[in-house]
């Protein structure tokens, strides 16, 4: 096997496939970086079992094959080499595979490709395609609200729920949700409802082309989704599980409605915050009345913090306390002059953002001081 790639396009190649790579040397799975040289392309694939990734890029083949390199230092080493031409060589009958880049030069053992558990497609019944940048936009906008707690698996991951042409994506830790609807172009093949870990979803963004009309199909099975884009296909297992119907979560009724300068708002979020992170439970106390809000926090330790602003209140007087960390992620993912919150005396707090009422956030109250 011998192939001349350009640097730049093997490290792309290898930095696509790596998230799927095993590559500690102490590892007994036979994986890490399979590459396979054909006509003209080289196939570039990794697969943990958990995800599998396959791509391919350009290069000149001189010589057919195929190899599996499962170093820890294979992509590194290579972001190394001078821009230009690297050949990757590995005669017949040896275990060892060589690149090289003018003076640089290194080489890596390889592992029997038989044994490579190949990245397959999953049926395509049920698939739609959408844009690149809508589907980039509703993960960053859900993902932050997913749990990090490996204990409870389902709420690590986004709810999928696509039906007819109305797409949505919800993420909870149960204690706040986030939830962005979008209407498809295109109509699906069929009904989708299925959990894909956030961490994972996080990892197909980062690969996705961000062109205006780049487009990317969604595929997905009783135990898989898969997600093509441009040369790349990525495949993923489903969380198993039920996921909470986010759509109950969200009250029908509410004690106040609160409208408020979105800078405003975060700044005086910001000012209590400190405060509010010093103490165990990272509370932040609101205070709806008169026309205006006010944020407030205090501990004997530690000292007090508060500040007010006008806010257009509709309904009741209401003193509330949350999280100030869930308040403050949302206000990172909002956008637009105004943001609206929905408060339910003791109960959870919806934000509203003014400019894009498909895009929703939900928040339980804390105990207050």
């Amino acid at each position: 096997m011998k192939v001349t790639f350009q640097t730049q396009d093997l490290c792309h190649a290898l930095e696509r496939v790596q998230r799927a790579a095993q590559t500690k040397v102490t590892s007994n799975t036979n994986n890490g970086f399979f590459i396979s040289a054909e006509d003209g392309k080289v196939e570039f694939q990794a697969n943990d079992y958990s995800i599998g990734i396959r791509t391919f890029c350009e290069a000149d083949v001189e010589e057919r094959g195929s190899v599996l390199i499962s170093s820890p230092h294979l992509l590194s080493t290579i972001k190394m080499m001078p821009s230009g031409p690297v050949v990757m060589e590995q005669k017949k009958g040896e275990s060892t595979v060589f690149f090289k880049a003018g003076q640089y030069n290194s080489h890596f053992p390889t592992r029997d490709t038989a044994e490579f558990p190949l990245v397959t497609e999953i049926d395509h019944t049920f698939h739609v395609n959408m844009k690149c940048k809508d589907f980039a936009e509703m993960v960053n906008l859900v993902s932050f609200a997913a749990s990090t707690d490996a204990k409870n698996p389902i709420f690590t991951g986004i709810l999928c729920d696509i039906n007819e042409n109305v797409f949505t994506m919800a993420a909870t830790n149960s204690h706040r949700l986030a939830a962005r609807e979008i209407s498809l172009e295109e109509i699906p093949t069929g009904k989708g409802n299925f959990i894909v870990s956030a961490s994972v979803l996080q990892d197909v963004i980062r690969l996705l082309p961000v062109g205006e009309d780049d487009m990317m199909e969604i595929s997905w099975a009783s135990r898989h989704v898969a997600f093509s884009f441009g040369e790349t296909y990525f495949l993923s297992n489903l969380i198993n599980g039920v996921y909470p119907d986010y759509k109950r979560v969200f009250p029908s009724s509410f004690d106040l409605n609160a409208t408020l300068d979105l800078k405003d708002f975060e700044e005086a979020v910001r000012f209590v915050s400190p405060i509010s992170r010093d103490m165990s439970y990272k509370t932040i106390n609101f205070k709806f009345e008169n026309g205006t809000l006010e944020a407030f926090e205090e501990d004997p330790d530690i000292g007090r913090s508060e500040t007010s602003i006008p806010a257009e209140l509709d309904g009741a007087d209401v003193k509330i306390t949350f999280n100030c960390t869930y308040v403050e992620d949302i206000l990172k993912h909002s956008k637009g002059e105004k943001i609206i919150l929905h408060v339910k005396k003791n109960g959870p707090m919806v934000v509203e953002q003014e400019e894009d009422k498909a895009y929703r956030y939900v928040v339980t109250p804390m105990r207050g001081r």
